[in-house]
């Protein structure tokens, strides 16, 4: 692992460049990043958040009303925009020179992750940040040997890892892997997985807040730790 890399300056991306239509109902039509959170919006958390790490930079990447993303922005960060739609990850073709890291995340990713700990645990090309998620059989699951039954599970519950939206990637693997194209994410890890995008698991709360339900539940959560 190269040092450099491993603990080189970093850099915080804000993927919201999408249009956002699941949260229509409480954004009136507009971005997905102005939703209300708190006593802000889904962008004010995330710049909360990513505040104590002190990066290099904050870019927020944008395309579907990045004009109201970017107003809302103001100089807290820098509004970088897609000229077309690139996918869920082609937006990070657009990130400036600079930081050896950098960490992504979704606008709408709501998690109690310590981001300190994870960025520090960053290994290239890229880490990601996972979870567990419960899955019920809704039904009698049985084990058969032959033609007979010899056990008997009723509504197992399955557990599946899956990722959270949350990311560090080398700076130098991004731009090994992104032409300015469209691409997206699960993409982009696939093509980095030779190399070994490293897993941090997180036991602790985490919401993808893009339906109105999912947002309310996020915003509780987050108001009662």
């Amino acid at each position: 692992m190269s040092t450099e890399a491993a603990a080189g300056g970093l850099g915080v991306a804000i993927m919201a460049g999408g249009v956002g239509r699941r949260l229509a109902a409480v954004t009136g039509g507009g971005p997905k990043a102005l939703a209300p959170f708190g006593s802000g919006t889904l962008l004010d958390h995330q710049l909360a958040r990513v505040a104590p790490l002190q990066p290099e930079c904050v870019v927020v990447l944008g395309h579907h009303h990045a004009a109201a993303v970017g107003a809302a922005l103001g100089d807290r960060g820098e509004m970088r925009v897609e000229d077309r739609p690139l996918g869920t990850a082609g937006g990070l073709s657009l990130l400036p020179d600079g930081p050896a890291r950098w960490l992504v995340l979704n606008v709408d990713h709501v998690s109690d992750v310590d981001l300190e700990a994870f960025c520090a645990a960053f290994q290239p090309p890229a880490i990601a940040a996972t979870t567990e998620v419960p899955v019920v059989v809704d039904e009698g699951v049985v084990t058969l040997v032959g033609d007979r039954l010899t056990a008997w599970q009723e509504r197992p519950v399955l557990r599946f890892p899956v990722t959270t939206g949350l990311y560090v990637f080398a700076a130098a693997a991004l731009r090994a892997h992104l032409d300015g194209g469209l691409i997206d994410m699960p993409d982009l890890v696939r093509r980095l997985m030779p190399d070994g995008v490293h897993a941090w698991r997180h036991p602790g709360g985490w919401f993808d807040a893009g339906t109105p339900e999912r947002l309310a539940a996020a915003e509780r959560w987050w108001s009662a730790r």
